[in-house]
């Protein structure tokens, strides 16, 4: 049986890894809910978008790697170093561009997945638009399950500003 789609492009991942600098083509707003949204919905949409976008390379297959997270602070709005975070990360080529995907933790097929989104954005951005009622279906499932964690503990919560000192 052949592989079609996003099996054949993890099967051909390992035959050209080389670094290349990286693009900035991930458009944060669909980024995150490709981040939120179940594995198996990312990888039905890669596939959609694979089919659109036609040949696509492996350039550097997921791999880990750690990154320097900064944050500000709230009250002196000075930047600073909260530590290095493990991300997984990959890079593709379509059409003579190169796209990345990069996530937090160790999930090489979601950064896959990221890559083949930002290449999509970019060169088929009539795909992405074929997929709005699957992106609304799985934003209302992500919303539905932090309503329902934001009630569970908000039962355990403690309300600090009610509490007497002792």
């Amino acid at each position: 049986m052949q592989k079609t789609g996003l099996r054949m492009l993890k099967a051909r991942s390992s035959e050209s890894i080389f670094s290349i600098p990286m693009s900035e083509t991930i458009f944060k707003k669909g980024q995150s809910l490709w981040i939120e949204a179940s594995l198996k919905a990312v990888e039905e949409w890669a596939d959609h978008l694979l089919q659109a976008l036609g040949e696509v390379k492996v350039l550097v297959q997921p791999r880990p790697a750690l990154v320097m997270m900064h944050a500000r602070d709230s009250v002196e709005q000075e930047v600073f170093c909260v530590g290095e975070i493990l991300v997984t990360e990959c890079q593709i080529a379509c059409r003579g561009q190169r796209f990345w995907g990069r996530v937090v933790g160790d999930q090489p097929l979601r950064a896959l997945c990221l890559a083949i989104f930002a290449a999509a954005k970019s060169l088929e951005p009539e795909a992405i638009s074929s997929l709005e009622y699957n992106f609304s279906q799985e934003s209302h499932r992500i919303e539905e399950y932090k309503d329902r964690e934001k009630r569970a503990l908000g039962t355990t919560r403690v309300q600090f500003e009610t509490m007497t000192p002792t």
